[in-house]
């Protein structure tokens, strides 16, 4: 058994909330109170003729004494996708005094446990991420259903990026990809091209920085910012997943993330893969994938590593051969 943390790089609802929750009164037109239901949809119209939730109508309920209004009872409602990500933010600013009051705690990055015999990875996760819509690996696949997901994580920008699209459109493979802005703002392109190809492009922030240091205001900044510059950028919606820099995470963290819609994804399998001045030989990545792929493995790789890049269509063909597809992180909520 091996243990791997990689803790120097990682560019690399579910929601645990109290049960302690009660509905915030509101008036009736007769001036009775009466418990408001967080999940009412009572709209009005405004003067264009959209309709849009109420300020009356939106969920707000207290949880342990703090007032919260979940983002996820009535952004989709939006149905523009910049004030539906506007919408989030405004939530997660009102929901303040609760976020600060969760467990702020960051023991360690993300660490998981390499298994022999091609078993499924464990994790050292301190507590359990499951609970707070975060996963590691596919623990429902079954063994007649031999499947990976394979991740790409784009921090940086890179013009190595064609050549993996090449080389997964030549095996008919899907993957999934996590970009920053500051990929975006130089190939944004790629992005679309990412999507054109049936691809998913999934959230990573906008400056690669740990979010578990940051202030509210700046967490909601690298999470939605992000997201709107990419809907301007291409025209299309960020899948709803997310995987923290520096693989960080705590309760409160996986909590707000969950709260902007988000599945935060980690990974059963990575490489050393991640240091541009110090790349593995691609015949490195290959072994090292050959001898610890497990069914339901999410696999971590970089957009802008040349050991990656170069060994991709080996690693392809040989998962081929033994009966491996692989699939979009879309496959963990069916």
């Amino acid at each position: 058994m091996m243990s791997v943390f990689l803790a120097g790089y990682m560019s690399v609802g579910c929601s645990n909330k109290s049960e302690k929750v009660e509905t915030l009164p509101s008036l009736t037109s007769e001036g009775q109170q009466t418990s408001q239901d967080p999940s009412s949809q009572v709209q009005s119209t405004t003067t264009e003729g959209t309709t849009e939730p109420t300020e009356s109508t939106t969920g707000m309920t207290v949880i342990d004494g703090y007032e919260y209004r979940d983002p996820q009872v009535l952004a989709k409602d939006y149905t523009n996708p910049y004030d539906r990500l506007e919408f989030i933010r405004e939530c997660l600013l009102e929901n303040k005094d609760y976020y600060m009051s969760l467990d702020n705690n960051a023991e360690d990055t993300w660490c998981y446990v390499l298994k022999d015999n091609h078993e499924q990875s464990g994790s050292y996760e301190y507590f359990p991420i499951a609970d707070y819509n975060g996963i590691y690996v596919d623990k429902d696949v079954t063994e007649d259903d031999k499947v990976l997901y394979l991740t790409f994580d784009c921090g940086y920008p890179s013009s190595r990026t064609p050549h993996i699209l090449d080389v997964l459109k030549k095996h008919n493979v899907k993957a999934n990809f996590f970009v920053t802005k500051m990929y975006l703002e130089e190939c944004s392109d790629y992005a679309v091209r990412m999507k054109q190809e049936g691809h998913m492009v999934c959230n990573h922030t906008v400056h690669h920085k740990d979010l578990t240091v940051l202030s509210l205001e700046e967490i909601a900044s690298e999470i939605i910012d992000v997201a709107e510059y990419f809907y301007e950028k291409t025209g299309y919606e960020l899948d709803p997943y997310f995987r923290t820099p520096t693989g960080s995470y705590t309760k409160r963290l996986l909590t707000i993330i969950d709260d902007c819609g988000y599945k935060t994804v980690f990974w059963s399998m990575a490489f050393m893969d991640y240091d541009q001045n110090n790349q593995p030989a691609p015949s490195e990545i290959y072994d090292q994938f050959v001898r610890r792929y497990h069914n339901g493995a999410i696999i971590l790789m970089h957009n802008d590593s040349s050991a990656d890049e170069n060994a991709l269509d080996d690693i392809l063909t040989y998962m081929e051969g033994q009966g491996y597809r692989f699939a979009l992180l879309s496959e963990l909520d069916d």
